[in-house]
């Protein structure tokens, strides 16, 4: 019942992609718990979790994958916002940590959740919603972010904030204290639109035109919102152009490799929060390298990035709950990472060639090369004509039905409102 109760929540004939299943087994000759994995669609899920039943250590992903294989970049839908509360670490007990909780949700800290589970040790928090493509990743991680901000002093633990994040299931069995997991409470009635949640919770303010950075003026608390970039979305798209220019250079970065692996840990883990899949993904990279570094010095970058994303975090969502921070031209003021364009562009010897393929690594001219295409393209309609050209086209259109009817110049000019002579000029064309 536990089961069908937490499955029935999350998941529904709306749920499209994978589901992924760990079980961690007894320990081999080693020490180490194997894993047996399990990857399904909605429809055989409840089949195969009710195997687990009273069984110790099962995991689930709250989000699905396009792919059978759990990672950040294959989600296929989010479906929640989840946040793992180890509680005991910190002193509170599970029945004050929820009190806690409620009381943040009626001071209008946090939204109501959706779900808590008992894992144990502590407590999983869920907040159910409209499910959202990959696309929305940015826009989902900024709220998990910002509720993990809020409860950060109950216990909540960062590493459980990516999207690829398996949580214990209820109706199994914690082996680390022989604790049940299960179901504390529930409300079906309650899914969120997380375009609603940031309106309400991250301070944000629409605005028309292109900036590069979120920042704030001095009177002003509200987080910069536009079309193009925010701090979140400009660290996902940063590392996509760094394996665009590996993939333009391909993968002869010699000379360039700690700077870039340096940049793609700390851009890639703003999303990716569990430590282990980092790891594989920049291992990946840099096996790519036609001369990779040694694997000591990966893990040497690997153990320098938390506690600059940890400043990232604080940061952003101190914005985001309306503290007032002045950031200044060379955003020394931040906390985190921030190379300016200029800056990578010349560390990294990125071409004005190779800027064309990125979307944000670019340069003066090529930002001013863009605009101008921009405004090129946004003058004219979906002939390629411009708003001049396409009224001439109409007025020869029907210069050449008049004609066809035998109409004289003259009449003709009344009735399109155009001299005699524009007449003359127009029939030339047709």
């Amino acid at each position: 019942m536990q089961m069908t109760e937490f499955c029935d929540h999350l998941y529904n004939d709306s749920t499209d992609g994978y589901i992924q299943i760990l079980k961690l087994n007894d320990e081999n000759n080693n020490g180490d718990k194997t894993i047996k994995i399990y990857n399904t669609k909605n429809e055989g899920l409840r089949e195969i979790v009710e195997v687990f039943n009273d069984e110790d250590d099962v995991f689930l992903s709250p989000n699905t994958m396009y792919l059978p294989k759990r990672r950040v970049e294959n989600i296929r839908q989010f479906r929640a916002l989840f946040q793992d509360i180890d509680c005991n670490k910190v002193g509170f007990e599970k029945a004050e940590t929820a009190y806690i909780v409620w009381q943040l949700y009626y001071d209008g800290k946090i939204p109501k959740p959706t779900m808590v589970t008992d894992s144990g040790r502590g407590v999983h928090l869920y907040w159910r919603i409209q499910n959202a493509p990959y696309g929305a990743l940015n826009t989902w991680q900024e709220l998990q972010d910002y509720i993990y901000y809020q409860l950060k002093h109950l216990g909540a633990d960062r590493k459980s904030t990516d999207g690829a994040r398996v949580l214990r299931l209820p109706g199994t069995i914690n082996s680390k204290n022989e604790e049940d997991c299960k179901v504390l409470y529930i409300d079906n009635e309650l899914e969120y639109s997380m375009y609603d949640l940031r309106e309400q919770y991250l301070n944000y303010k629409p605005k028309s035109h292109q900036l590069e950075i979120v920042e704030t003026k001095k009177n002003d608390t509200k987080v910069v919102s536009n079309k193009f970039f925010n701090s979140y979305s400009l660290h996902m798209e940063r590392s996509n152009d760094l394996q665009t220019l590996c993939k333009l250079r391909k993968y002869d970065m010699t000379g360039f490799r700690n700077m870039v692996i340096h940049c793609y840990v700390y851009w890639k883990g703003i999303y990716v929060r569990d430590s282990y899949e980092l790891e594989n993904i920049v291992m990946e990279l840099n096996n790519a390298f036609t001369e990779p570094l040694k694997e000591i010095e990966i893990r040497a970058i690997l153990r320098s990035v938390p506690k600059a994303i940890d400043k990232f975090i604080a940061y952003e969502q101190g914005l985001r709950c309306g503290e007032r921070k002045r950031v200044s031209k060379g955003m020394r003021d931040k906390e985190g990472y921030w190379y300016k364009n200029d800056t990578l562009i010349e560390r990294l010897d990125i071409s004005t060639s190779e800027q064309k393929h990125m979307k944000t690594i670019i340069g003066v001219d090529e930002k001013y090369d863009r605009n101008n295409e921009r405004r090129r393209k946004s003058r004219r309609n979906e002939e390629g004509l411009t708003k001049r050209e396409k009224e001439k086209l109409d007025t020869i259109n029907e210069l050449r039905e008049l004609v066809n009817k035998g109409l004289k110049n003259k009449d003709i000019a009344e009735k399109l409102s155009i001299s005699v002579r524009q007449v003359q000029r127009l029939k030339q064309e047709i």
